[in-house]
């Protein structure tokens, strides 16, 4: 008999923890939604590291969607590649925004809700440098849901391969260490703090 070389990635839904001590207007906050918003808009969130879960604590789950928000509207221009504005392309297909429009709709009926995008077509800039919709493109807006029960089982099994992430809240670092191994073993896992005892917890 002879040995078999076998190498597997399986699926997994990537996770971001902000710490409880991270509140708004620390450096490790500031971080936390610079790296979400990266993780979202590079490729058009079509990374399999990208971060789909963001688990902060629930007292500060409306800030990181307004700094979010603020961000994305300050600093997202859709459209063509080619025009030198233009921040964020479309996904690699029709197919793959269908598919990701799918998913999307399978955590909101999960639970989820919209905080952040939509999921009509976005007005998207054209090679002419004119905005308008391009329905027939295969652009989406970074999209945000939020879950008011982090433990519903979907956001931990379903991923949207595109520019989308789910907002988890918790209370305890328990709560957050669980939250994350619901994911089925993530790829990628960060944790954002200065607290070197809630990291080491984690």
């Amino acid at each position: 008999p002879q040995d078999v070389r076998f190498t597997s990635e399986t699926d997994s839904i990537n996770a971001s923890v902000l710490g409880l001590d991270a509140v708004e207007g620390t450096p490790e906050f500031d971080a936390y939604v610079h790296q979400l918003f990266v993780e979202m808009t590079t490729k058009a969130g079509q990374k399999c590291t990208a971060i789909r879960r963001a688990i902060v604590p629930g007292h500060l789950a409306d800030a990181v969607v307004d700094a979010l928000r603020a961000k994305v509207a300050d600093r997202v221009v859709i459209g063509d590649p080619h025009v030198e504005r233009v921040t964020m392309g479309p996904l690699v297909s029709i197919e793959q925004r269908d598919d990701v429009l799918a998913q999307v709709n399978r955590l909101l009926a999960a639970g989820g809700r919209t905080v952040l995008g939509s999921l009509e077509a976005p007005e998207v800039v054209h090679a002419d440098d004119s905005v308008a919709p391009a329905p027939d493109g295969a652009f989406l807006s970074p999209i945000l849901l939020a879950f008011d029960d982090p433990f519903s089982s979907a956001v931990h099994e379903v991923e949207a391969f595109g520019p989308v992430a789910s907002i988890l809240p918790y209370t305890t670092v328990e709560q957050a260490a669980d939250l994350v191994g619901r994911g089925g073993g993530s790829l990628v896992t960060s944790v954002v703090t200065h607290d070197p005892l809630f990291a080491t917890e984690m």
